[in-house]
């Protein structure tokens, strides 16, 4: 609001700066009667109108003349405003665009890590099941060989029993 009373006044006074500079171009022009409302002593009422008539015809063409240009002017920014308008909203639109490109990219780059990621823990799984395995077939070897053991374990004290009864028996015959 405080603009528009600003820009009010600034054209206020434009307007009575052409003014005076148009009376003073014109001042000869005039006659006795508009010289004195020009000089201020011109009493008659009509007098004053006539002269005022007189001025108000140049001082409305002319500011009849400075709307226009501002007319013109405000057509001129607000052509430049649609353009930059649409210019705004291409930047918009291609932004929009260069980041969906990157999430794009970027989601891509994601399912290829995802992907790998996937690929080893299938590997790692298969590892896991070989390593099994290898485990369950070295347990039951291992269970096999302590069979043997205690089998043998066995066939040896039965053994040493035996060889201890015929050295017993023979020492008795020897005796």
């Amino acid at each position: 609001m405080a603009t528009e009373i600003d820009f009010l006044r600034d054209q206020n006074q434009r307007l009575n700066e052409t003014l005076r500079l148009y009376q003073k171009e014109n001042f000869l022009k005039y006659s006795t009667v508009q010289k004195g409302v020009f000089k201020g002593d011109g009493d008659d009422t009509l007098e004053n109108s006539a002269a005022d008539q007189s001025f108000l015809v140049p001082l409305i063409t002319e500011y009849d003349k400075h709307l226009e240009e501002l007319n013109g002017q405000l057509k001129y920014y607000q052509k430049q405003m649609g353009e930059m308008k649409l210019q705004l909203e291409n930047v918009i639109k291609e932004n929009e665009r260069s980041e969906l490109s990157r999430q794009k990219l970027h989601t891509q780059e994601l399912l290829s890590q995802l992907e790998m990621a996937n690929e080893k823990v299938v590997e790692n799984e298969k590892l896991i099941l070989e390593h099994q395995e290898k485990s369950d077939r070295l347990q039951r070897r291992l269970s096999e060989a302590e069979q043997r053991a205690a089998s043998a374990s066995q066939q040896l004290s039965a053994i040493t029993v035996q060889r201890r009864k015929a050295a017993s028996m023979m020492n008795l015959e020897n005796l």
